[in-house]
């Protein structure tokens, strides 16, 4: 497995959901991203931030891009906050779980799945 650095439970704020009811306020959503680090050996010995990904700066790109419009699914936020982060970080792919708190009767809905990059599209 390779070394793997995780945004947990980040909150997130936006106008989502079917029912236009439901996306006439912001919503909260959970959202956890997994994604690689690159050349750890290299990162551990340097201890420098521009040869990693800068989770903080990730954290904001998320929180903006799921706020940015209104959706009516969850796999329709995390197809956009994946894109998001395909073009403004060096990474090849991504693990994205998004949890929903809409239904009463159950904690929570979740969405789960790995975005990889798109071969024909480069970092910048």
């Amino acid at each position: 497995m390779p070394p793997t650095l995780s945004l947990v439970d980040l909150e997130l704020s936006c106008h989502m959901g079917v029912p236009a009811v439901e996306r006439s306020r912001p919503q909260k959503i959970l959202c956890t991203a997994v994604f690689p680090v690159p050349n750890l050996k290299k990162i551990a010995s340097a201890d420098d931030l521009s040869l990693t990904i800068d989770y903080h700066a990730l954290s904001k790109l998320l929180q903006t891009t799921a706020a940015g419009k209104e959706r009516k699914l969850l796999e329709k936020l995390a197809a956009d906050l994946a894109q998001a982060a395909f073009q403004n970080f060096p990474i090849p792919w991504i693990d994205l779980e998004l949890k929903k708190f809409i239904l009463p009767e159950t904690r929570h809905i979740s969405f789960q799945a790995r975005f990889a990059r798109p071969k024909s599209k480069s970092f910048r």
